[in-house]
Protein backbone atom coordinates (compact mmCIF):
# COMPACT_ATOMS: atom_id res chain seq x y z
CA UNK A 1 0.00 0.00 0.00
CA UNK A 2 1.37 3.42 -0.95
CA UNK A 3 1.26 5.87 1.96
CA UNK A 4 2.11 9.54 1.80
CA UNK A 5 3.33 11.45 4.82
CA UNK A 6 2.59 15.15 4.37
CA UNK A 7 3.51 18.50 5.94
CA UNK A 8 1.99 21.72 4.66
CA UNK A 9 -0.52 24.55 5.00
CA UNK A 10 1.88 26.49 7.22
CA UNK A 11 5.50 26.60 6.04
CA UNK A 12 8.01 24.27 4.40
CA UNK A 13 5.62 21.83 2.74
CA UNK A 14 7.08 18.34 2.30
CA UNK A 15 6.05 14.91 1.08
CA UNK A 16 7.28 11.41 1.93
CA UNK A 17 6.33 8.24 0.07
CA UNK A 18 6.19 4.82 1.74
CA UNK A 19 5.24 1.40 0.43
CA UNK A 20 3.76 0.01 3.65
CA UNK A 21 6.72 0.44 6.04
CA UNK A 22 9.40 0.92 3.37
CA UNK A 23 10.57 4.51 2.98
CA UNK A 24 10.96 5.31 -0.73
CA UNK A 25 11.22 9.05 -1.38
CA UNK A 26 10.81 12.49 0.19
CA UNK A 27 10.96 16.05 -1.09
CA UNK A 28 10.47 19.68 -0.13
CA UNK A 29 8.01 21.81 -2.10
CA UNK A 30 10.49 24.68 -2.30
CA UNK A 31 12.86 22.52 -4.34
CA UNK A 32 10.29 22.47 -7.13
CA UNK A 33 8.74 25.93 -6.79
CA UNK A 34 11.88 27.92 -5.90
CA UNK A 35 9.75 29.66 -3.26
CA UNK A 36 11.66 29.85 0.06
CA UNK A 37 9.79 28.05 2.87
CA UNK A 38 6.98 27.26 0.41
CA UNK A 39 3.94 26.34 2.56
CA UNK A 40 2.00 24.61 -0.22
CA UNK A 41 2.44 21.55 -2.38
CA UNK A 42 2.79 21.88 -6.13
CA UNK A 43 1.75 19.71 -9.03
CA UNK A 44 5.29 18.85 -10.11
CA UNK A 45 6.35 17.14 -6.88
CA UNK A 46 3.02 15.33 -6.56
CA UNK A 47 3.04 14.11 -10.15
CA UNK A 48 6.59 12.79 -9.74
CA UNK A 49 5.45 10.82 -6.68
CA UNK A 50 2.32 9.52 -8.44
CA UNK A 51 4.14 8.59 -11.65
CA UNK A 52 7.08 6.87 -9.98
CA UNK A 53 5.38 5.14 -7.05
CA UNK A 54 1.63 5.28 -7.63
CA UNK A 55 -1.26 7.19 -6.10
CA UNK A 56 -1.57 7.06 -2.31
CA UNK A 57 -4.08 4.83 -0.56
CA UNK A 58 -3.67 6.84 2.64
CA UNK A 59 -2.31 10.18 3.81
CA UNK A 60 -0.67 10.59 7.23
CA UNK A 61 -0.71 14.26 8.23
CA UNK A 62 1.99 15.48 10.59
CA UNK A 63 -0.23 17.16 13.20
CA UNK A 64 -3.78 17.22 14.57
CA UNK A 65 -5.64 20.18 13.01
CA UNK A 66 -8.38 20.35 15.64
CA UNK A 67 -5.87 20.63 18.50
CA UNK A 68 -4.04 23.30 16.53
CA UNK A 69 -7.31 25.17 16.03
CA UNK A 70 -8.04 25.06 19.76
CA UNK A 71 -4.59 26.42 20.59
CA UNK A 72 -4.95 29.21 18.04
CA UNK A 73 -8.31 30.16 19.52
CA UNK A 74 -6.90 30.07 23.06
CA UNK A 75 -4.00 32.26 21.90
CA UNK A 76 -6.40 34.87 20.57
CA UNK A 77 -5.87 34.16 16.87
CA UNK A 78 -9.53 33.47 16.20
CA UNK A 79 -11.43 30.34 15.24
CA UNK A 80 -9.45 29.01 12.26
CA UNK A 81 -11.15 25.64 11.77
CA UNK A 82 -11.83 26.28 8.07
CA UNK A 83 -8.19 27.19 7.41
CA UNK A 84 -7.11 24.00 9.16
CA UNK A 85 -9.47 21.74 7.23
CA UNK A 86 -6.87 19.44 5.70
CA UNK A 87 -9.40 17.36 3.77
CA UNK A 88 -10.52 20.45 1.85
CA UNK A 89 -6.96 21.75 1.57
CA UNK A 90 -5.70 18.58 -0.15
CA UNK A 91 -8.54 18.60 -2.65
CA UNK A 92 -6.65 21.40 -4.43
CA UNK A 93 -4.33 18.68 -5.72
CA UNK A 94 -7.02 16.04 -6.29
CA UNK A 95 -6.04 14.17 -3.12
CA UNK A 96 -9.20 12.57 -1.77
CA UNK A 97 -8.02 9.37 -0.09
CA UNK A 98 -8.23 8.55 3.61
CA UNK A 99 -6.39 10.93 5.95
CA UNK A 100 -4.97 10.02 9.36
CA UNK A 101 -3.29 12.42 11.77
CA UNK A 102 -0.23 12.16 14.02
CA UNK A 103 0.39 14.57 16.87
CA UNK A 104 2.99 17.21 15.98
CA UNK A 105 5.66 16.38 18.53
CA UNK A 106 5.22 12.63 18.07
CA UNK A 107 5.97 13.11 14.35
CA UNK A 108 9.19 14.90 15.29
CA UNK A 109 10.14 12.30 17.91
CA UNK A 110 9.48 9.37 15.58
CA UNK A 111 11.62 10.96 12.88
CA UNK A 112 14.50 11.36 15.33
CA UNK A 113 14.22 7.93 16.97
CA UNK A 114 13.43 5.66 14.03
CA UNK A 115 16.19 7.11 11.84
CA UNK A 116 19.00 6.26 14.27
CA UNK A 117 20.31 2.73 14.89
CA UNK A 118 20.07 2.28 18.66
CA UNK A 119 17.15 0.74 20.51
CA UNK A 120 17.66 2.66 23.78
CA UNK A 121 17.80 6.34 22.83
CA UNK A 122 16.58 9.55 24.46
CA UNK A 123 14.85 12.09 22.22
CA UNK A 124 14.51 15.86 22.65
CA UNK A 125 11.97 17.69 20.51
CA UNK A 126 12.17 21.48 20.64
CA UNK A 127 10.26 23.78 18.31
CA UNK A 128 8.16 26.95 18.34
CA UNK A 129 4.70 25.40 18.77
CA UNK A 130 3.23 22.02 17.96
CA UNK A 131 -0.48 22.14 18.76
CA UNK A 132 -0.09 23.00 22.48
CA UNK A 133 3.43 21.63 23.03
CA UNK A 134 6.74 23.46 22.66
CA UNK A 135 9.22 21.02 24.21
CA UNK A 136 8.86 17.27 24.68
CA UNK A 137 11.31 14.66 25.91
CA UNK A 138 10.95 10.99 25.02
CA UNK A 139 12.55 7.68 25.87
CA UNK A 140 12.82 5.29 22.97
CA UNK A 141 13.18 1.66 24.00
CA UNK A 142 12.00 -1.71 22.70
CA UNK A 143 11.14 0.08 19.45
CA UNK A 144 8.56 2.27 21.22
CA UNK A 145 8.51 5.93 22.24
CA UNK A 146 7.40 7.03 25.70
CA UNK A 147 6.90 10.72 26.44
CA UNK A 148 8.46 11.64 29.77
CA UNK A 149 8.14 15.43 29.70
CA UNK A 150 5.96 18.00 27.99
CA UNK A 151 6.15 21.77 28.15
CA UNK A 152 3.20 23.80 26.92
CA UNK A 153 2.54 27.02 25.04
CA UNK A 154 3.39 29.87 25.46
CA UNK A 155 6.61 28.83 27.23
CA UNK A 156 8.75 28.12 24.19
CA UNK A 157 12.48 28.37 23.51
CA UNK A 158 11.67 28.17 19.81
CA UNK A 159 9.37 31.18 20.05
CA UNK A 160 12.01 32.97 22.13
CA UNK A 161 14.59 32.48 19.38
CA UNK A 162 12.14 33.49 16.64
CA UNK A 163 10.91 36.57 18.51
CA UNK A 164 14.47 37.68 19.15
CA UNK A 165 15.25 37.05 15.48
CA UNK A 166 12.55 39.59 14.66
CA UNK A 167 13.81 41.95 17.37
CA UNK A 168 17.17 41.86 15.59
CA UNK A 169 15.56 43.18 12.42
CA UNK A 170 15.35 39.79 10.68
CA UNK A 171 12.37 37.69 9.61
CA UNK A 172 11.09 35.14 12.11
CA UNK A 173 10.61 31.55 10.96
CA UNK A 174 13.17 32.13 8.21
CA UNK A 175 16.30 33.96 9.34
CA UNK A 176 17.08 32.22 12.64
CA UNK A 177 20.28 30.81 11.14
CA UNK A 178 21.55 34.36 10.71
CA UNK A 179 21.33 34.97 14.46
CA UNK A 180 24.05 32.39 15.10
CA UNK A 181 26.24 34.09 12.48
CA UNK A 182 25.73 37.46 14.18
CA UNK A 183 26.38 35.87 17.57
CA UNK A 184 29.84 34.79 16.50
CA UNK A 185 30.76 38.46 16.12
CA UNK A 186 29.27 39.66 19.42
CA UNK A 187 29.90 39.68 23.15
CA UNK A 188 27.34 37.49 24.98
CA UNK A 189 28.21 38.91 28.40
CA UNK A 190 26.72 42.28 27.58
CA UNK A 191 23.05 41.21 27.52
CA UNK A 192 22.82 37.60 28.75
CA UNK A 193 21.98 38.51 32.35
CA UNK A 194 19.41 41.02 31.10
CA UNK A 195 17.67 38.32 29.05
CA UNK A 196 17.70 35.96 32.03
CA UNK A 197 16.26 38.66 34.26
CA UNK A 198 13.56 40.06 32.00
CA UNK A 199 12.68 37.35 29.46
CA UNK A 200 13.76 33.79 30.31
CA UNK A 201 13.31 32.25 33.77
CA UNK A 202 15.57 29.25 34.41
CA UNK A 203 14.57 28.92 38.06
CA UNK A 204 11.61 26.60 37.53
CA UNK A 205 13.58 23.39 37.95
CA UNK A 206 14.82 21.17 35.17
CA UNK A 207 13.76 20.74 32.45
CA UNK A 208 10.99 23.38 32.58
CA UNK A 209 11.90 26.80 31.23
CA UNK A 210 9.45 29.68 31.68
CA UNK A 211 9.10 32.78 29.55
CA UNK A 212 8.27 35.96 31.42
CA UNK A 213 6.72 37.37 28.24
CA UNK A 214 4.55 35.70 25.60
CA UNK A 215 7.08 35.51 22.81
CA UNK A 216 4.40 34.52 20.32
CA UNK A 217 3.23 38.14 20.34
CA UNK A 218 6.67 39.37 19.40
CA UNK A 219 9.06 41.46 21.41
CA UNK A 220 9.86 44.35 19.10
CA UNK A 221 9.04 46.72 21.94
CA UNK A 222 11.70 45.33 24.28
CA UNK A 223 14.45 47.82 25.18
CA UNK A 224 13.72 50.01 22.17
CA UNK A 225 15.95 53.09 22.24
CA UNK A 226 18.44 51.25 24.45
CA UNK A 227 19.44 48.31 22.27
CA UNK A 228 19.95 49.61 18.74
CA UNK A 229 21.30 48.14 15.46
CA UNK A 230 24.88 48.82 16.46
CA UNK A 231 24.27 46.55 19.49
CA UNK A 232 22.67 43.70 17.55
CA UNK A 233 25.70 41.40 17.36
CA UNK A 234 26.00 41.53 21.15
CA UNK A 235 22.27 40.87 21.56
CA UNK A 236 22.46 37.96 19.11
CA UNK A 237 25.38 36.52 21.09
CA UNK A 238 23.31 36.75 24.28
CA UNK A 239 20.30 35.08 22.61
CA UNK A 240 22.52 32.24 21.42
CA UNK A 241 24.14 31.94 24.85
CA UNK A 242 20.76 31.67 26.60
CA UNK A 243 19.55 29.08 24.09
CA UNK A 244 22.72 27.02 24.60
CA UNK A 245 22.40 27.22 28.39
CA UNK A 246 18.80 26.03 28.21
CA UNK A 247 19.63 23.15 25.87
CA UNK A 248 22.47 22.03 28.14
CA UNK A 249 20.05 22.00 31.11
CA UNK A 250 17.50 20.00 29.12
CA UNK A 251 20.17 17.61 27.85
CA UNK A 252 21.56 16.87 31.30
CA UNK A 253 18.10 16.22 32.75
CA UNK A 254 17.17 13.99 29.81
CA UNK A 255 20.19 11.72 30.08
CA UNK A 256 19.85 11.54 33.86
CA UNK A 257 16.16 10.63 33.63
CA UNK A 258 16.45 8.08 30.82
CA UNK A 259 19.92 6.69 31.62
CA UNK A 260 20.36 6.41 27.86
CA UNK A 261 23.79 6.65 26.29
CA UNK A 262 22.36 7.88 23.01
CA UNK A 263 20.45 11.02 22.13
CA UNK A 264 18.49 12.18 19.09
CA UNK A 265 17.02 15.62 18.44
CA UNK A 266 14.32 17.02 16.16
CA UNK A 267 12.22 20.14 15.79
CA UNK A 268 13.41 23.57 14.74
CA UNK A 269 15.74 23.77 17.74
CA UNK A 270 17.81 20.92 16.30
CA UNK A 271 18.78 23.21 13.41
CA UNK A 272 20.91 25.28 15.80
CA UNK A 273 24.18 23.52 15.03
CA UNK A 274 26.32 25.50 17.45
CA UNK A 275 24.07 24.61 20.39
CA UNK A 276 23.76 20.96 19.33
CA UNK A 277 27.54 20.66 18.96
CA UNK A 278 27.89 21.57 22.64
CA UNK A 279 26.09 18.37 23.65
CA UNK A 280 27.74 16.09 21.11
CA UNK A 281 30.16 13.56 22.53
CA UNK A 282 32.91 11.72 20.66
CA UNK A 283 31.81 8.36 22.05
CA UNK A 284 28.03 8.89 21.87
CA UNK A 285 27.28 11.59 19.29
CA UNK A 286 23.80 13.12 19.17
CA UNK A 287 21.77 12.15 16.13
CA UNK A 288 20.09 14.94 14.15
CA UNK A 289 18.32 13.63 11.03
CA UNK A 290 18.26 15.47 7.70
CA UNK A 291 15.62 18.24 7.72
CA UNK A 292 14.91 17.93 11.47
CA UNK A 293 12.35 20.76 11.52
CA UNK A 294 8.77 20.43 10.33
CA UNK A 295 9.71 19.17 6.83
CA UNK A 296 11.16 15.97 8.29
CA UNK A 297 7.83 15.22 9.92
CA UNK A 298 6.44 14.02 6.60
CA UNK A 299 8.65 10.99 7.27
CA UNK A 300 8.14 11.02 11.04
CA UNK A 301 4.33 11.03 10.84
CA UNK A 302 4.40 7.69 9.03
CA UNK A 303 7.16 6.22 11.21
CA UNK A 304 5.03 7.01 14.27
CA UNK A 305 2.53 4.51 12.86
CA UNK A 306 4.83 1.88 11.36
CA UNK A 307 7.39 1.96 14.20
CA UNK A 308 10.03 0.85 11.71
CA UNK A 309 13.68 1.82 11.77
CA UNK A 310 14.81 3.35 8.47
CA UNK A 311 18.10 4.62 7.10
CA UNK A 312 18.17 8.06 5.55
CA UNK A 313 20.32 7.52 2.52
CA UNK A 314 19.30 8.97 -0.84
CA UNK A 315 15.53 9.15 -0.33
CA UNK A 316 15.48 12.93 0.16
CA UNK A 317 15.28 14.67 -3.20
CA UNK A 318 18.02 17.21 -3.83
CA UNK A 319 17.43 20.04 -6.25
CA UNK A 320 20.11 20.24 -8.94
Amino acid sequence: MIIWGMVGNSHDASLAVFDDDVFLWAALAKDFSDVPNDPDFNWTMLEIARHKYGAPSKIVWYERPFLKTLRQYWAGQGWLRAENNIKEYLKRWDITCKIEYTQHHLSHAAYAYYTQPHDDCAVIVMDSIGEFETLTIWHGKNNKLKKIHSQGYPHSLGLFYSAMTQRLGLQAQRDEYLVADMAAQGDPDRYTNLLLTEIVDLNQGRPFIKMRENMHRGIDWWRQGEINPEDYNDLAAAVQSVFETCLLEIHEWTLFKTKSKYLALAGGGALNRKAVNLIRQDLYPAHVPHNPGDPGSCVGAVLAQTKTKVTLDKQWYKAV
